[in-house]
């Protein structure tokens, strides 16, 4: 056991030394204070340049109505930092339609208008109306195609209940939503009182266990697979020969892991405590609970000795890192695998299917680390079954490993088939 945390200390000590770790470790930090800062920039570097369109008013009725709520909007622009919307009316008379929308087209091209609409003589028609058609050579910009269609839609709404002699003021007062807040459940206190419940941020309470997956996917990937490119290049160095004359293979192994844990620890560390930074930050601080960490910890050191022993056979296995691509691929789909599926966890976080995707092994410490930061959370017996899944499975891959490792390591040549890799388990 000694010789175990000999290999691991000196595993941890060469991984928090090289330039990739530092990056790691400092980026973070510096991810943090920029999205604190970019925020605060975002908030007044809004979209101020003005758009200029062109329209053409088939029916007649629109022009005025939309002229005037330009107007409106451009009077309070500037002070809310929004942009200036000026429409230009179109004659139509005298062309085509064809030939008209193909000048307005070219007039667009040039720059000269942002965009042109075409509201057709029809659209007043309840039963069978024409649509509104926006030109622009901008598709991702919503906001002024979004402005006309509310426009345009509340004056037609407008005219129709005025042909139907009814009054818009009444029927908007009798349709008025109701608002429904999302609340948590109340509770009493230490004195006995009843505490008032507190509202829901739908944002927070799917954003932090959403985070927590993502976290854990970067450190895990930041980490274990080092271990495959230090055991490949250890191996055609020769120098796992002499570290075998000194400790026993599975001794190596162990230490190499558990070096990887701790590196992987450290660096949960230092995103767990600038997470909190930023979450305290913009007053959310209560959203990562010390409950939630030390679960995180848990499946994190779960994780990492799981996929690092499975990277670390692959690298005892293969003779260079072009030999471990294929092999590669399928391990790196197992650790991906969650962050294809976490949606439908998201979901349905208590579904059949949520269960089934949180227990299965190599998928269990990401999607029932997420199931748990989403309240209320899963039954215990659910977590201790997933923790006793992992557990079991890290066990075997680690045992697995160690049969692969110890035949591996100092065999050079031709890559072993998967077949062959079963029968060294199977050998031992």
């Amino acid at each position: 056991m000694n010789k175990i945390f000999i290999v691991a200390h000196s595993e941890f000590s060469m991984l928090v030394r090289t330039k990739a770790f530092v990056v790691t470790l400092i980026l973070m930090p510096v991810l943090m204070g920029a999205s604190i800062g970019l925020s605060r920039a975002a908030r007044n570097a809004t979209d101020t340049n003005t758009r200029r369109f062109a329209y053409i008013d088939r029916s007649g009725v629109i022009a005025p109505a939309l002229e005037a709520a330009a107007a409106a909007r451009n009077a309070t622009a500037n002070a809310t930092g929004q942009p200036r919307y000026e429409p230009v009316a179109i004659d139509p008379s005298g062309k085509s339609e064809d030939e008209l929308r193909l000048e307005l087209s070219d007039r667009v091209r040039s720059k000269e208008i942002y965009a042109f609409v075409e509201i057709p003589a029809d659209v007043m028609n309840p039963d069978q109306p024409e649509e509104v058609r926006y030109y622009s050579n901008a598709p991702s910009y919503q906001a002024l195609p979004q402005w006309l269609r509310t426009t345009i839609g509340a004056v037609v709404v407008s005219q129709r209940f005025q042909a139907a002699a009814v009054d818009p003021s009444v029927v908007e007062r009798l349709i008025r939503p109701t608002a429904v807040n999302a609340l948590g459940l109340l509770e009493r206190d230490d004195s006995g009182k009843v505490k008032p419940p507190e509202k829901v941020d739908q944002r927070m309470a799917a954003g932090v266990p959403a985070g927590m997956l993502v976290l854990m996917y970067l450190i895990v990937m930041a980490s274990a697979p080092q271990l495959l490119n230090t055991v490949i290049e250890e191996k055609m160095s020769r120098i796992s020969e002499v570290l075998i004359g000194s400790v026993s293979p599975f001794e190596l192994m162990m230490g190499k892991l558990l070096g990887c844990v701790g590196v992987s620890l450290l660096l949960a560390a230092v995103y767990l405590a600038g997470s909190y930074g930023v979450a305290s930050y913009w007053g959310m601080q209560d959203a990562i609970t010390p409950t939630l960490a030390a679960w995180f910890l848990l499946f994190l050191t779960m994780a990492v000795l799981m996929f690092g022993a499975i990277f670390i056979a692959v690298g005892a296995a293969c003779s260079d890192l072009k030999d471990s691509q294929s092999m590669m691929m399928p391990v790196m789909m197992l650790i991906m695998f969650p962050v294809f599926t976490f949606a439908f966890v998201m979901r349905a976080p208590d579904g059949n299917l949520a269960l089934a995707l949180s227990l299965f092994p190599t998928a269990a410490p990401f999607l029932m680390l997420m199931r748990i930061g989403l309240q209320p959370g899963p039954p215990v017996w659910q977590i201790l079954l997933a923790v006793a899944i992992m557990m079991v499975t890290t066990f075997v891959t680690v045992w697995a490993a160690g049969r692969i490792f110890r035949t591996g390591i100092l065999m050079q040549g031709k890559s072993p088939t998967l077949g062959e890799m079963i029968r060294w388990v199977r050998a031992g």
